[in-house]
């Protein structure tokens, strides 16, 4: 167990409506989400524990908001209270047609701590320098504060980040094409936060290893078993997060039945969802992959 923790917040489900781009060549729920999973792997890259409390939007409508909070204040506590940042990610909007509004800016409630306002301030430094440094006309917002549920309940140091907006076509375009750079602008400034050393990606030509939110991203899905029986299935996951494992539930039909899957992990990159199989196994576990395209 490490002795820092990030707990990753995917804000928005997919059926949350008018969350997408004018034109829909993004939805923010897809946005999010791929940059809590890019998140989830460079946390450990660098030895820092981490934790979603929403890791599985699609098909589902917002799940509530201080049920989010609620989540990550138990696991925060069940770890131990480790120093840890709760950090909500989003990209913003306004009206429903393209127009001049830009920008980054990063949330923290009116009962922040000096930690909040730090990390808020590391996070917004870096991904603005790096929002400029692929548009100059990049704007920053600055950091503000404001009692969204989500981080003024986190009873941990927390924050909400809005990468840019979806309404602006110069915003979009690197929300679009430059996740990998506004991932690792993130994982900078929690270096700074915690006062660790950041550590540069390694290089990677596998073809799920993407910069791009589009179309075809494939997750690889570690699953323990299948049921037909909610209650075993749920008690499955109960059992797996008392491991410190972030499973959930993920419902398929076959031969006209609906069976529940219990997922230990899902990945964008195989060799993560390899080495949970490897782990699980220790434990006792016999799990597979299932492989999930979005």
């Amino acid at each position: 167990m490490s002795k820092y923790l990030v707990i990753g917040d995917s804000g928005h489900a997919e059926k949350v409506a008018g969350k997408c781009a004018p034109d829909k060549s993004l939805y923010e729920w897809l946005f999010n989400n791929t940059v809590d999973f890019k998140m989830n792997k460079r946390c450990k890259d660098h030895g820092i524990d981490y934790y979603q409390t929403n890791p599985n939007p699609k098909g589902k409508d917002e799940m509530g908001l201080s049920k989010r909070a609620e989540l990550a204040n138990t696991y925060w506590k069940k770890q131990g209270k480790p120093k840890a940042l709760f950090i909500s990610y989003h990209a913003n909007a306004y009206k429903s047609v393209f127009n001049n509004a830009r920008g980054t800016e990063t949330f923290v409630a009116s009962n922040a701590s000096t930690n909040s306002k730090n990390a808020a301030k590391y996070i917004q430094e870096e991904i603005v320098k790096t929002m400029k440094s692929l548009d100059k006309d990049a704007k920053d917002r600055g950091v503000k504060t404001e009692d969204w549920t989500v981080i003024y309940k986190a009873q941990m140091p927390s924050i909400l980040l809005e990468y840019g907006f979806y309404t602006n076509k110069a915003d979009l375009k690197i929300l679009k094409n430059n996740v990998d750079d506004l991932v690792e602008a993130t994982m900078k400034g929690i270096c700074k936060y915690f006062g660790i050393t950041y550590k540069a990606p390694k290089t990677e030509t596998t073809s799920n290893t993407t910069n791009t939110i589009s179309k075809g991203i494939t997750y690889y899905r570690v699953v323990t078993n299948s049921y037909l029986d909610r209650k075993y299935a749920e008690k499955e996951v109960s059992k797996l997060k008392k491991l410190g494992i972030n499973a959930f539930l993920d419902a398929f039909k076959k031969d006209s039945k609906t069976y529940l899957r219990v997922v230990a992990g899902s990945y964008t990159d195989r060799k993560n969802a390899d080495a949970q199989i490897a782990s699980l196994k220790k434990k006792g576990y016999d799990p597979f992959i299932a492989i999930y395209k979005k």
